[in-house]
């Protein structure tokens, strides 16, 4: 018994020594991968990946190749650095903006047959070429350019001001006839990487830009939202009793010669939107929003100790609101985009045959909707 047990540690040995394998310091760990599409119609990537190396106190690293696949213009990367490049560890993919026009399925799906690559990757899109947003950030900042743009997405998506953004909600998404899905825009502000809107789609294909304010419009007709802070521009005369003036040192109208609007900072503590179909012949929706408001500041002192200015405040920012909608709609309808997911509330309804993609593109420019958004202001102090 003892011999067979000596016999079997012996060959366990053996054959683990027979196991290939690398060592960390022979590996460059992808941590970011940006997707540009050249003249000639060829695949180059941009790559920053983590080096480990004991010699080097500069563990991250930016390499590009070119190939017709993006397995290819990875292999062509690597010929630029003397360690083993690994996608196991992207943590965001970023596409141009000219790639992401032409449509950015074939590289998604790549993505998904990688078993190494986690669905919670992050999906983003530079409004000029991922190659430029990378290599420049990197240069700048000196440091992981990669994880800058994932903690600037992560920060906007944990206050719910923009959805989500993963490689599995995305496909999701663009997989279900009747909504499409929207991405960060990344570009580049003093050389440094920043949000500057948010990609709205058809499919898979980048069809307009946004402002980054419209991604919380989107987001809370999908989910509950909560904890997101928002500057909110409001017309000036109706809070002109309320408005503390300096000059006379009392709460007295001002002059409005050259102000027509103040400003809010508001914290949004609870918001939620539904859809229903009002009438299926007609296309006709409604589409109701309803919010919990903090007043955390304003461009100019107010006095709210009086209920009434409480009420014109939710009044005017329903307004405001109502007014946003409407806006967004027209660009979506405009662009051929459905982030809302009007054409999903349709499909439910509709009797017959199934609603075909080509079949709501034809009916969604002639939808309508009526937007009613409900606020309500929950907490203010005296004098903001």
């Amino acid at each position: 018994m003892i011999k067979k047990t000596i016999l079997l540690l012996i060959f366990s040995v053996i054959l683990t020594s027979c196991v290939p394998y690398k060592q960390l310091e022979e590996l460059g760990i992808i941590n970011t991968r940006g997707v540009d599409v050249t003249e000639n119609n060829r695949v180059e990537t941009t790559i920053i990946a983590y080096q480990f190396d004991a010699q080097n106190p500069q563990i991250t690293t930016s390499t590009t190749g070119v190939g017709k696949t993006i397995k290819g213009a990875r292999e062509n990367a690597g010929y630029n650095t003397n360690f083993e490049l690994s996608p196991g560890q992207i943590r965001l993919e970023l596409y141009g903006k000219e790639t992401a026009e032409e449509g950015i399925l074939e590289y998604l799906s790549t993505l998904v047959r990688d078993a190494r690559v986690s669905d919670t990757m992050l999906v983003a899109i530079s409004n000029i070429t991922a190659n430029e947003v990378l290599t420049v950030g990197q240069e700048e900042l000196n440091t992981d350019v990669g994880q800058i743009i994932q903690s600037l997405i992560e920060k906007e998506v944990k206050e719910y001001s923009i959805p989500k953004t993963s490689l599995q909600h995305f496909l999701h998404i663009e997989a279900d006839i009747g909504q499409d899905p929207v991405a960060p825009i990344i570009g580049l502000r003093n050389n440094k990487p920043a949000i500057v809107g948010i990609g709205a789609f058809s499919n898979d294909r980048l069809v307009g830009e946004l402002h980054i304010d419209q991604a919380f419009l989107i987001n809370t007709f999908l989910t509950n939202v909560k904890g997101t802070p928002m500057e909110i521009s409001l017309p000036r005369e109706p809070f002109v009793d309320f408005i503390f003036n300096n000059e006379t040192n009392s709460m007295q109208p001002d002059k409005l010669e050259d102000k027509e609007h103040l400003t809010i900072l508001v914290r949004i503590s609870k918001g939620k939107g539904d859809i229903t179909l009002k009438n299926i012949d007609d296309l006709h929706f409604e589409a109701n929003v309803h919010l919990e408001v903090d007043l955390y500041e304003s461009s100019e002192l107010l006095s709210v100790k009086n209920k009434k200015i409480a009420a014109i405040l939710e009044e005017e920012i329903e307004k405001e609101f109502k007014r946003q909608y409407d806006v967004l709609l027209a660009k979506l309808q405009e662009i051929d985009s459905d982030p809302l997911g009007f054409g999903g509330i349709y499909r439910t309804k509709k009797k017959g045959e199934r609603l075909t993609d080509t079949e709501w593109r034809e009916k969604y420019p002639n939808i309508t909707v009526d937007f009613n958004v409900n606020v309500d202001l929950m907490h203010y102090g005296t004098i903001q």
